[in-house]
């Protein structure tokens, strides 16, 4: 099988900043798209001014966006809207993150566009969509995630909600479904022979991640006070290694925990019954102990051999050098002003 770039030949005009849109047009680039980034000189992507910086751009900036042709275009005058049109015209694909009626505003909204270009697909990708009664209003990924309930369900011992470390949001939400909202839109373009408009909502895609809770709590449970996969099952939990790091043990089926009380060398500990390995019916206590006794790459070391979803968390810095992570070529190399940066490849690999 060779490996192959299935966007090959496509266009996409990106009017995206910051993260969600600049991430899913790496993406789109990656797979092949040829992706051309307009900035108006007002409306710079914010993500230029962040730190740290290689020659006066972030290297987030560098990161997301090396890969595609880079535009600086005053679209708000004449000249530059005519030079805006010309590219559009061409193009397969538009993707805008503005809030609700800003492209119109700059006489570039999908209603415009379908004039000048009947074949295009033209994605908007907003914080709460086109309508709704938030529609207009601001966000950020926090805001995203209180709305969509998952703060609720992330909340530490003194039961006081956690903001996570990253972007959920963002990217789940935004980034991710991008590339459905591209790909689909270029087969339903391809298969009506007219032009598609994609109303995306950050909020919207954030809110299937619930999907276990909301079913628990269509069936009459709650999700709060029975955690199963946030801390109340002993093998399903984090544990911390003599040497301060720690494992992510993910033995949610019985056949592999039992594969961890052989791999232990505790057969009096094999279960029967999920209900059994609850916090509190098992004494998580006995684990926390038994994790003490090895460090973290010590218990890697041992599970290596065996089938049961026992992982070492990771630290940020260590996650590039792994061995699976680099041999499925996860990240890639780009040069920048004769400074080397690690980006992103494609996260799916295609064959023909």
């Amino acid at each position: 099988m060779q490996e192959t770039k299935p966007l090959q030949g496509i266009t996409v005009i990106d009017f995206t900043r910051l993260l969600p849109g600049p991430l899913g047009t790496h993406f789109l680039s990656q797979l092949g798209a040829q992706v051309i980034k307009i900035e108006g000189p007002k409306r710079l992507d914010y993500t230029r001014f962040y730190d740290p910086k290689i020659e006066g751009s972030s290297v987030m900036f560098h990161m997301l966006n090396h890969s595609k042709e880079q535009l600086i275009v005053d679209y708000e005058t004449e000249e530059g809207y005519q030079k805006t049109l010309e590219l559009i015209a061409t193009a397969d694909v538009l993707i805008e993150q503005f809030r609700p009626g800003a492209m119109a505003s700059f006489n570039l909204d999908f209603e415009t566009v379908k004039q000048i270009n009947p074949n295009i697909v033209y994605v908007s990708v907003t914080g709460y969509g086109q309508k709704g009664e938030l529609h207009l209003k601001a966000g950020h990924d926090i805001n995203y995630l209180a709305t969509s309930g998952l703060l609720d369900l992330n909340r530490d011992e003194q039961g006081k909600p956690v903001i996570p470390g990253f972007q959920i949001a963002d990217i789940a939400g935004g980034s991710y479904m991008l590339l459905s909202a591209c790909t689909s839109g270029l087969l339903a373009q391809k298969m009506q022979q007219k032009p598609q408009y994609i109303d995306l909502s950050l909020l919207d895609a954030t809110i299937p991640i619930n999907a276990i809770a909301h079913s628990m709590s269509q069936g009459g449970a709650s999700y709060k006070q029975t955690p199963i996969l946030s801390g109340m099952l002993v093998n399903y939990n984090v544990y911390d290694c003599l040497d301060g790091k720690w494992m992510a043990l993910g033995a949610l089926e019985l056949k592999f925990w039992n594969d961890f009380c052989q791999m232990v060398e505790k057969p009096e500990w094999i279960a029967k019954s999920e209900m059994e390995l609850i916090n509190g019916i098992f004494p998580k206590k006995d684990l926390e102990l038994l994790f003490k006794t090895k460090t973290r790459d010590e218990w890697a070391s041992l599970s290596k051999d065996y089938d049961n979803c026992l992982s070492p968390i990771l630290e940020l810095e260590e996650v590039t050098h792994h061995k699976q992570i680099q041999e499925r070529e996860v990240f890639k190399e780009t040069t920048v002003n004769n400074t080397t940066i690690k980006t992103y490849n494609f996260p799916f690999k295609t064959y023909s």
